[in-house]
């Protein structure tokens, strides 16, 4: 499955970097591949500041594209990319030398939701959601969101949204702390933007070294821990799950969203 990142510069020091794989922004090898470009064309312009949106209507990211990972399962020996891909760019967004900030117009499940853990910040309009849905295909999350969730939001509701894995709306992830910023649906991108420009006004070295200290006094063994969540993720992948994979893969295929896809009740978050 095709996928682009469109590149801008909407103020000095920010990279505004667009995810575009409409209809439902899935997270591709060829996307994730694209993103991994752009945040090198970032870095190289010395941006203080990347903010990571979506132009796609209704969604930051629906998941991982799941093709990927059934066609890895079927045949190990022809895998359609880097099986390190998602590590690496998450661990970029997460430990790279500028202040990531996922900005979530609409839903952001699964791998979407794992990218927005690993930006360093989070904002979101009122239409936005979460969710962590790969219990519902007998999974746990493969792209860092059992290590990232818990210790943004704690172990308890960490384990509240995984084990159940029921979109959250935005507001009710900002009570938890693992929104930043809320605002409105058709001010997101702009005060997002704004936010960014601001820290990237601040001095470089004092920005990434409040980075670096951070991340330092908050990161005790995490790549054990992600190697972990890899290989639990791995050991799940039976012909059962598989065939999970495949029959929501083409609920979508026959044009459902996501809330058809995995058959999930809307009245307690809200369909945007």
């Amino acid at each position: 499955m095709a996928g682009s990142v469109h590149v801008s510069y909407p103020a000095p020091g920010v990279g505004l970097l667009v995810l575009d794989n409409p209809p439902q922004n899935f997270g591709s090898y060829e996307l994730l591949q694209a993103l991994e470009h752009a945040l090198d064309e970032a870095k190289a312009k010395r941006c203080l500041a990347v903010v990571l949106a979506s132009d796609v209507p209704g969604y930051f990211m629906a998941h991982a594209w799941l093709p990927d990972i059934i066609n890895a399962y079927d045949d190990p020996t022809a895998i359609s990319g880097d099986p390190l891909l998602w590590r690496r760019v998450t661990n970029e967004l997460e430990r790279g030398p500028f202040i990531s900030i996922s900005c979530n117009h609409a839903q952001a499940w699964g791998g979407g939701a794992e990218l927005s853990w690993a930006c360093n910040l989070r904002t979101a309009g009122a239409a936005a959601t979460y969710a962590q849905i790969e219990v519902a295909l007998g999974v746990i999350p493969g792209g860092g969101g059992t290590v990232r969730l818990s210790r943004l939001v704690g172990q308890s509701k960490a384990m509240e949204i995984m084990v159940s894995g029921e979109p959250l709306t935005a507001e009710e992830l900002y009570r938890v702390g693992g929104v930043n910023r809320l605002y409105a649906d058709d001010e997101l991108r702009e005060r997002t933007i704004e936010w960014a420009a601001l820290i990237a006004s601040r001095p470089r070295r004092a920005v990434l070294a409040n980075k670096r200290g951070l991340l330092q006094a908050w990161d005790v063994d995490n790549e054990n821990a992600l190697r972990l969540e890899g290989f639990i993720f791995n050991s799940l992948m039976t012909p059962d799950e598989i065939e999970r994979f495949r029959l929501i893969q083409s609920r979508y295929d026959a044009g459902a969203d996501s809330w058809q896809a995995y058959e999930l009740p809307t009245e307690r978050t809200g369909r945007p």
